[in-house]
């Protein structure tokens, strides 16, 4: 078998590099594709971890942001958990008590 360079492949048989007809169909899919697991990953995620932990959703996308910019992966991973203790503290502390309250739903 001859190895090709894809640009050759592409020459030889145009209608097989693609399945979806056209460049524009492929772009589309995968746009919608991301435009999904965005909506998803941003908005859904957030919503869901909110009404579990009795929590904020602005506070949780806040709380996301802050510790992935700081700790960058392991702090997205751990920005719930440690945002849900924060809030635990801060309800059994008595100055604490409104950021308690701003935490909460």
């Amino acid at each position: 078998m001859k190895w090709q360079t894809p640009r050759s492949y592409l020459r030889e048989r145009p209608d097989s590099a693609y399945a979806a007809g056209s460049w524009t169909m492929v772009l589309f899919a995968s746009g919608g594709s991301l435009a999904i697991a965005a909506v998803v990953g941003i908005l859904v995620t957030t919503w869901m971890t909110g009404r579990i932990t009795r929590m904020n959703p602005a506070a949780i996308f806040i709380s996301l942001l802050f510790w992935s910019w700081l700790w960058g992966v392991w702090g997205a991973l751990l920005a719930v958990p440690i945002t849900g203790m924060i809030k635990v503290m801060c309800q059994h502390v008595e100055e604490f008590e409104p950021l308690a309250e701003m935490l909460s739903e």
